[in-house]
């Protein structure tokens, strides 16, 4: 079942043309990377689907819903979620108390301050902790913990509301080796309960982790298909992996 859709989507910035025409299906359940150069059209394709950016042309559905107009709170009511780095807003705040505020936020004051609400609250924030792999963390305080656990507790931000489709850019920038595996095996283990389309330049984490793969080059998509059907694509290999080898 399709669960994200564009078609012909282009994105220009005056006279630049960072997304050209894109034709983009991505199944429920998928987890999709998309790849490329500098420049490729990569992030700007995601802050598209997300909201952030309105296309210039086509439309994007999700599901069987146009949401080409939709602002990103739509979206976000609908089922799209994306992670941000905003764990520094939080100092003194343990994993925990981060995901109850978050949670908090988008619940009525009137519910959540109940006791049925706030225990509704602290278990939907403990589950979230559990899909990133971060039960054992709850309560050390969130701008303390390492890089790469700071970047999970993103993603357990963008999972707490149980998004239908979840958008990464660069999800292991900046992560040891070690950081990264251990990512992997969490985005492996969210991608049974959310669609994931993930922007990242790790080509090697990208071809172990990824159901399916798109190559954008100068905003178009030059090849997609299997991690393996694009490494051993001509046309991949000279615009792009050669490169990354």
């Amino acid at each position: 079942m399709i669960e994200l859709q564009t078609t012909g989507v282009s994105r220009s910035f005056g006279g630049l043309l960072a997304v050209d025409r894109v034709d983009l299906t991505v199944r429920r359940g998928e987890l999709r990377a998309l790849i490329g150069p500098n420049g490729a059209g990569k992030s700007t394709l995601l802050n598209l689907l997300a909201g952030t950016l309105a296309p210039s042309a086509g439309s994007i559905r999700l599901g069987d819903r146009n949401i080409t107009r939709a602002s990103v709170p739509q979206r976000a009511l609908l089922g799209i979620g994306r992670s941000f780095q905003v764990v520094n807003l939080f100092e003194g705040l343990t994993c925990r108390q981060v995901l109850e505020l978050a949670l908090q936020r988008d619940v009525p004051m009137r519910r959540w301050a109940l006791p049925s609400g706030a225990a509704a609250i602290r278990r939907r924030a403990a589950e979230a902790l559990e899909a990133a792999g971060l039960a054992s963390i709850a309560d050390e305080e969130s701008t303390r913990i390492s890089h790469g656990l700071q970047k999970r507790l993103e993603i357990a931000l963008a999972l707490a509301n149980a998004p239908r489709v979840l958008l990464l850019d660069e999800p292991m920038a900046g992560m040891s080796a070690e950081e990264r595996i251990a990512l992997r095996e969490t985005l492996r283990q969210v991608a049974g309960r959310s669609t994931i389309v993930f922007v990242e330049h790790d080509i090697e984490m990208v071809m172990s982790l990824a159901a399916s793969v798109t190559l954008l080059h100068n905003g178009t998509i030059v090849c997609e298909g299997t991690p393996d059907e694009v490494r051993r694509n001509p046309v991949a290999q000279d615009v792009y992996l050669r490169g990354e080898r």
